[in-house]
């Protein structure tokens, strides 16, 4: 037996050769893009290398300075950039940014500052902590672009240890509307480097992202891109009261009846927008970021609870109508300010009271309509007793329990 199963496994061995060595590849080369998947976060913002993507700019100090486009270039220099959207950073919403000649994108302050300490500075984007300058050629470039929205931050710089030696280094920031962000390494060829802690930082000591510690200092990941994206967010809806309605949550296009959990990137802009079910009214918002009583704007920038309240509507579950609708919250009301010939209009739901017609006149109980009163969709259960002791009552679509 011993031989022929050698001889079984070394035809398997043959046939399968090229098999064997493919998957051995494929395997191989899973390991080794696995080895680069890393993912950091400081409780707001996640960072991880995503496919490399480059978007580049006009990059030209000939073209002329526009809402859409601007540039600086030299050594410590910066520009102020009024940005086309609010942008959010660290829970904070910026409408313009400092854009400096050493690497960084500055939030709420005139900043220009190099080789500093990240977890204590900023609030910053350092897609490159150096000593720059662009004072030979490049600089840097902003420039709104669109489809997709998107505010592009571009570098062609030396160090300053190389300025004037033609050693060009090339990155961008990318920054989107819903407050996310990208860094690409495009092109690095400085003689003298050096790094002294590339990423974000809210400058608290404690939110920051350091992209060299994670990674590896920024010249040597040239031909590569990181995302940086919010932390997930939960936002619970609570709804309350005694009635029912719907919460349409967008851009999610989720739309909740009862109690629900989502969940978002930090700093997602949503909007809530209640609507009351048959026979309710939305009541208000009620302890949570939301108030009022209509739709609600809200920027998810931590783990959040909203409770919509919905009530019945009793005060116009019953209506006589005529030249004027008037509306009544029981059946016993409606009843006793009827005239001869009245229609009590009355919901298809239940109704939990005792009624007595007790007066010399002729009224009629429609029971079954929607809420607006223009269609009969079911019919009434009264939840009680009807006691005729005068007059005429002609009941339709009631039905006693």
């Amino acid at each position: 037996m011993q031989p022929n199963y050698r001889r079984l496994m070394g035809l398997i061995k043959m046939r399968s050769g090229k098999k064997l060595i493919a998957l051995i590849i494929v395997a191989c080369l899973f390991l080794l893009l696995k080895s680069n998947v890393f993912a950091a976060t400081d409780g707001i913002y996640i960072l991880s290398e995503t496919t490399y993507s480059w978007d580049g700019t006009d990059a030209s100090r000939l073209n002329n300075p526009t809402p859409d486009y601007d540039y600086s270039h030299g050594d410590e220099n910066r520009i102020t950039y009024t940005l086309p959207w609010p942008f959010t950073f660290y829970g904070q919403s910026f409408t313009q940014i400092t854009v400096d000649t050493n690497g960084n994108v500055w939030f709420g302050a005139n900043g220009n500052a190099n080789s500093f300490n990240l977890p204590t500075t900023g609030p910053v984007i350092s897609a490159w902590n150096n000593d720059l300058s662009s004072l030979y050629q490049g600089g840097v470039f902003v420039q709104h672009k669109t489809n997709p929205e998107r505010v592009v931050i571009e570098w062609q710089a030396e160090t300053y240890s190389d300025e004037g030696s033609f050693s060009p280094n090339i990155f961008e920031v990318v920054l989107s509307p819903n407050g996310s962000m990208r860094v690409d390494y495009k092109v690095f060829s400085a003689i003298n480097s050096a790094d002294f802690g590339s990423g974000i930082s809210k400058n608290d000591g404690s939110h920051y992202l350091n992209l060299t510690a994670s990674v590896a200092p920024v010249y040597n990941v040239a031909g590569r891109s990181f995302a940086i994206t919010g932390a997930p967010r939960v936002l619970n809806l609570v709804f309350a009261g005694t009635g029912n309605g719907f919460i349409t949550i967008a851009p999610a296009g989720t739309v909740c009846n009862t109690n629900c959990t989502s969940t978002f990137p930090s700093g997602t802009q949503l909007t809530l927008s209640p609507a009351a079910a048959s026979y309710s009214l939305f009541t208000r918002w009620q302890n949570g970021l939301c108030a009022g009583t209509g739709v609600c704007l809200l920027t998810l920038n931590a783990d959040t609870t909203e409770t919509a309240l919905f009530d019945y509507d009793a005060a116009h579950q019953v209506s006589i109508g005529g030249t004027a609708t008037t509306y009544y919250s029981t059946i016993q009301a409606a009843y006793n300010a009827a005239a001869h010939g009245d229609v009590i209009k009355l919901w298809a739901t239940t109704y939990t009271e005792s009624l007595v017609c007790n007066r010399p006149l002729e009224v009629t109980f429609q029971g079954g309509y929607d809420s607006g009163f223009t269609s009969i969709i079911g019919e009434l259960i009264l939840n009680g007793s009807l006691s005729i002791l005068d007059g005429v009552v002609i009941a339709d679509g009631l039905r006693i329990r």
